[in-house]
């Protein structure tokens, strides 16, 4: 059920409008059918032999609500809702699914790689509001190449102090505007994780080790730990604000 507007004004049950309280952004292309299959699971294996990610339970999802949203019929062959999503575009095909969903507002974590749709763009899509997740991690890969770019370094220098204090700032800069913090640290190293704050010695020379090495994917749980304890702080000091850290199995 929607307003006169068209911005979601709850479900038909009667419901009020829903939170997604953790999503990604939607692509704003058209993938292929192979890039399309791969979102519906997360394994880094291939298919059982004669079948294909369609015939997993997220696939089955896939095939029976989102058809007839589109104009086809549920369970519809995978090939012609694909060549639906063809026909309509990116944009309309992500208007309509995301605008039956009855969510009134998306708590979008940005630290997804890709050509992905923000919070403004995909709320203005879903008819709700946006508010953005900070990643820690990728906050954090993003200082150090910001770091060394300003200062025309190459990858593998780089200065601890300088950007133990980027970081610290780029955290407190964040913390104005986006409605939570994320961390994924029990996919980076694992749920064994002492989250008691590292002293400032510890944090300098992890930093150093990993700017040495080119600054790759963040695992060390030196740096892991100190990003949460730095989002923690942001939090104390505004009185408000969640922070997130999923759990799972590291990888």
């Amino acid at each position: 059920m929607r307003s006169a507007d068209g911005r979601v004004a709850g479900p038909d049950d009667g419901l009020p409008p829903l939170v997604d309280h953790h999503c990604h952004g939607v692509l704003r292309h058209e993938p292929d059918a192979g890039t399309f299959a791969s979102y519906l699971s997360e394994s880094d294996r291939l298919p059982a032999a004669g079948t294909s990610f369609f015939d997993t339970q997220t696939g089955f999802a896939v095939r029976r609500w989102c058809p007839p949203l589109l104009g086809l019929p549920a369970h519809c062959p995978p090939e012609d809702d694909l060549a639906r999503r063809r026909a309509l575009g990116p944009d309309e095909t992500r208007r309509r699914l995301l605008r039956a969903a009855g969510i009134g507002a998306y708590l979008l974590d940005t630290g997804l790689p890709g050509d992905l749709t923000g919070p403004g763009e995909t709320a203005a899509a879903g008819g709700g509001t946006g508010h953005e997740v900070v990643r820690l991690e990728t906050l954090a890969e993003r200082t150090a190449a910001g770091v060394r770019a300003a200062a025309g370094r190459a990858a593998g220098a780089g200065d601890a102090g300088e950007f133990t204090e980027a970081l610290a700032g780029a955290v407190a800069h964040a913390a104005r505007t986006a409605v939570a913090f994320k961390s994924v640290a029990a996919y980076r190293h694992g749920l064994a994780l002492d989250l008691t704050p590292p002293a400032d010695d510890a944090v300098r020379d992890a930093a150093r080790g990993w700017l040495a090495a080119g600054a790759p994917r963040l695992t060390d749980p030196v740096l892991l730990r100190h990003l949460i304890a730095l989002a923690v702080a942001t939090g104390r000091r505004a009185a408000h604000g969640p922070r997130r850290t999923p759990g799972g199995s590291a990888r």
